[in-house]
């Protein structure tokens, strides 16, 4: 098997890299940024609506994970699940559009609800993708190679995601409503039908079954989870980081709205924004990638929850739009370096045959988290104010800082001493 995945290394680098960077530009054009933001708040003046809709995909990717660990657990290749499980996160962009294009005919309320329903679909469908996803990159990709392949399919989803981005921003300014949305949601179908395509050349060979799958029949396996968590104290810790930085992230919800309320700027300067915040994550997940693999994920991680946590407190203090460029930048330099080594650092948790287990159990109990930040954050923006809220999200990032650099063990390091 190791022979077959060297061989089949530049190959699976090449498709997957295309794969994640259609799948960016697909998001560029539905950024849930600020492209679903601003459509939902078209139908509701709500900022907890607002914001929710920007966290449901985190939320639905993480949440339902351990319902795919057993399955997962006991395949000797994951790719075709992997394929299987992706159409629902891809196909209810058609949906998408069709709402849209029949918004101007229905009721707000009906709009509304048609349009949660379509992306709570693609959000589970990124759950139940995630686990049998993020095992078969685990074993395609050698231990030292991952962060590089990950942060080179970030940079590639960032540059992608910029273009699209800009693109859709100039759709928004210029073409009236529902067509611009319409459009939008129709080239992320587009390129998401691209996206697939790629991801289904992967070359994965077959491994011999796992001794560690659950011998009871069970779709959650409760005791080996339980004994994971209860043995594990720095999976424990690194999990706990992880639901801290949740609420920092968050922040990134609200930065669009935020910018249209407090300081009146036009949608198509928005857009110009959000093309930075992607094209910050260029260089930050091909630098963060790199040193990852070289000097560890841990220390990484925590650069890149301090630039989030100053991305936050420069959205609270901002006096006036333009401090917001700064605020796009390092949000895109601070969430990019989050994504690619938190997924990257979380391959690392246990032995191969556990890796299921660990993927499933950390991004699920972090969905908690998930749900939990904007909620809490559109209550403080409703009550208080966005500079409170933001300053808050900036303390979230603090502890989380504490947590990663006090308590958690970089797990490679940990399995190289011993």
């Amino acid at each position: 098997m190791q022979a077959d995945i060297e061989r089949d290394y530049r190959h699976n680098f090449t498709v997957n890299l295309f794969d994640g960077s259609f799948f960016g530009l697909a998001m560029g054009f539905a950024s849930s940024v600020t492209i679903l933001p601003l459509f939902v708040a078209t139908l509701t003046d709500s900022t907890i609506l607002i914001g929710l809709i920007g966290s449901l995909h985190l939320i639905g990717a993480q949440l339902p994970q351990l319902l795919m660990v057993a399955r997962v657990a006991g395949l000797r290749r994951y790719k075709r699940l992997a394929l299987l499980m992706s159409l629902q996160e891809r196909v209810p962009f058609l949906g998408l559009t069709l709402v849209a294009l029949l918004s101007t005919q229905m009721s707000a309320g009906v709009t509304l609800v048609l349009c949660y329903g379509l992306f709570i679909w693609h959000s589970l469908g990124s759950g139940l993708t995630a686990t049998p996803y993020q095992s078969m990159l685990s074993k395609i990709f050698p231990e030292r190679q991952r962060g590089m392949f990950l942060g080179s399919q970030m940079a590639g989803y960032s540059l992608l995601s910029g273009l699209g981005a800009i693109v859709a921003g100039g759709w928004l300014a210029n073409i009236p409503r529902p067509y611009n949305y319409a459009l939008c949601f129709l080239a992320a179908s587009v390129a998401l039908l691209v996206s697939w395509l790629f991801l289904s050349r992967t070359r994965e060979p077959e491994h011999e079954e796992s001794l560690n799958v659950p011998t009871e029949r069970v779709i959650i396996p409760w005791g080996r989870l339980r004994q994971l968590w209860r043995t594990d104290g720095n999976f424990r810790w690194f999990v706990l980081a992880r639901m801290c930085v949740q609420f920092v992230l968050v922040a990134l919800n609200f930065y669009s709205v935020a910018a249209i309320q407090r300081f009146a700027m036009d949608e198509q300067t928005l857009g110009v924004m959000t093309g930075l915040l992607f094209f910050a994550q260029i260089a930050a997940s091909l630098l963060g990638g790199w040193i990852g693999d070289r000097a560890g994920h841990r220390v990484v991680l925590a650069a890149g929850t301090a630039l989030m946590s100053l991305s936050a407190v420069t959205a609270a203090a901002a006096p006036e739009a333009n401090w917001f460029y700064v605020v796009y930048i390092l949000a895109g330099l601070g969430s990019a370096i989050l994504v690619t080594n938190i997924v990257t650092m979380t391959m690392e948790f246990g032995q191969p045959a556990e890796r299921p287990f660990y993927i499933g159990l950390a991004n699920t109990v972090t969905a908690f988290a998930t749900l939990a930040a904007p909620l809490v954050a559109g209550w403080l923006v409703q009550t208080i104010g966005y500079p409170v809220m933001f300053g808050g999200a900036g303390a979230a990032g603090v502890v989380a800082l504490v947590i990663l650099l006090g308590f958690v063990v970089d797990p490679r390091r940990r399995r190289e001493a011993a």
